[in-house]
């Protein structure tokens, strides 16, 4: 019996002692098994692209296949880290810690941020590049035709000027344009009557020369309100004899421009708001707003008083009545023609300082409702006064206060078919 119990106690030990065992050779199964590395994955730069997977523990020996997926507008390069070379996706073994980084690079033809523009700054003359399924060529301005303005990319062009002048058919959508280094647009789409396309997107930041540049376009309304104009310096002629054209143009930065002679000259169309405009650098405003008609934008906030030139400059602008009475018109010698025609305006103008101002013939022929005061004033300088008030059918102020030593007898036409009665003329030759 003590011998039965000696064997069964001797196998139970055997027994545990044999589980210990297997549990030891189980456990270190396991710990092998459970050996992973971190494997970092990354991307440069950062917008160029995605990888995948992402960086991780991995086990060892395992096998994974590391993807490259560019962006819009990227192309994969190179992979760089502890694995080199091009070939994507490309394969690694986990079998340490490793860095593994997929390099991108910008494709030679590739959208701006404004998911509009075109750009190939680093594409040479006569390339070409897929964007949005759209095979883009490279050209100059020399280059570029009607036909082919629609796919052509425009990085680097610096002068613009009378690229479409002429061309009556033209209404390709040139939206994409890259236009950020151009410096000359003057007569860009001079007479083209059919044009008529958004150009909001353009950066004209650079541009300096806008002279006429919309002229004759006379079907021309497209957006341009985001348009950076602070280099501008010139912008006569602009949108002169543009019969459609009424865009928001109120928040431009006009502050460098010194010409707007003829800038909406018989754009018949125009209303817009500019009295928060900066025209303080303005040396040339006539024919501004020469038969604007519609054109009744309150302007009383102009800063003008670098302006010397407002021949003709509300002429035949049927509407206009705006409140300009605070001008400071101190610097401006040519004021002829300036209200002909302006068949509604009527303001008191008695606090202009006209001090330098030589001509003032035809200033208000033809203001059939003018009547404003205009006692105070110093004509001293001016030598021709022709027509002043020929057809202003309303005036009778009295003018027996004014200097106009330079004027020895009546002009001719002074005050034809006008209401000023002889009474109420100045007394001319003498200086009171």
């Amino acid at each position: 019996m003590k011998t039965l119990q000696l064997h069964v106690k001797a196998l139970i030990i055997l027994l545990v002692i044999g589980t210990a065992f297997a549990s030891c050779s189980s456990d270190d199964d396991v710990a092998i098994a459970k050996i992973k590395y971190q494997v970092s994955i990354n991307a440069s730069p950062s917008n160029g692209g995605t990888v995948t997977p992402q960086s991780g523990e991995f086990e060892k020996d395992q096998q994974i296949n590391i993807t490259a997926i560019p962006a819009a507008g990227w192309q994969f390069k190179e992979w760089q880290g502890n694995i080199t070379g091009t070939a994507n996706p490309m394969q690694l073994t986990v079998n340490a810690t490793k860095t593994v980084t997929a390099v991108f690079e910008r494709s030679l033809f590739y959208l701006a941020e404004n998911g509009v523009t075109v750009l190939a700054p680093d594409a040479a003359v006569g390339n070409s590049g897929v964007v949005n399924g759209i095979t883009y060529t490279k050209r100059t301005a020399d280059q570029i035709t009607p036909e082919n303005a629609e796919t052509t990319c425009t990085t680097g062009i610096t002068d613009m000027s009378e690229l479409f002048m002429d061309d009556t058919n033209f209404n390709g959508d040139i939206s994409h344009w890259d236009v950020s280094s151009v410096t000359n647009m003057s007569l860009m789409f001079y007479k083209a009557s059919s044009f008529n396309r958004d150009l909001n997107s353009w950066d004209v930041s650079n541009v300096t020369d806008m002279s006429s540049m919309f002229s004759k376009a006379t079907i021309f309304n497209g957006n341009i309100s985001n348009w950076n104009v602070s280099s501008v310096t010139t912008m006569f002629g602009m949108f002169r004899d543009t019969n459609a054209f009424n865009g928001n143009i109120s928040d431009w930065d006009v502050s460098s421009v010194t010409a707007m002679n003829q800038m909406f000259y018989s754009s018949v169309n125009f209303n817009g708001d500019l009295n928060n405009w900066n025209v303080s650098n303005v040396t040339d405003m006539s024919y501004m707003f020469w038969e604007t008609n519609a054109f009744h934008g309150n302007i009383s906030n102009w800063n003008v008083g670098s302006v010397t030139n407002m021949y003709h400059m509300f002429r035949g602008a049927g509407n206009f009545n705006s409140d300009i009475g605070n001008w400071n018109v101190s610097q401006v010698t040519d004021m002829s023609g300036m209200f002909t025609d302006a068949t509604s305006f009527n303001q008191n103008l008695n606090a202009w300082n006209v001090g330098l101002v030589t001509k003032m013939n035809n200033m208000f022929s033809g203001a059939s409702v003018y009547n404003g005061n205009m006692h105070n004033w110093q004509v001293s300088r001016v030598t021709n006064m022709d027509y002043m008030f020929s057809r202003a059918t309303n005036f009778n102020q009295n003018l027996t206060n004014w200097c106009v030593i330079h004027i020895p007898s009546e002009p001719t036409g002074f005050a034809n078919n006008s209401a000023l009665t002889n009474s109420n003329k100045p007394r001319w030759g003498f200086c009171l």
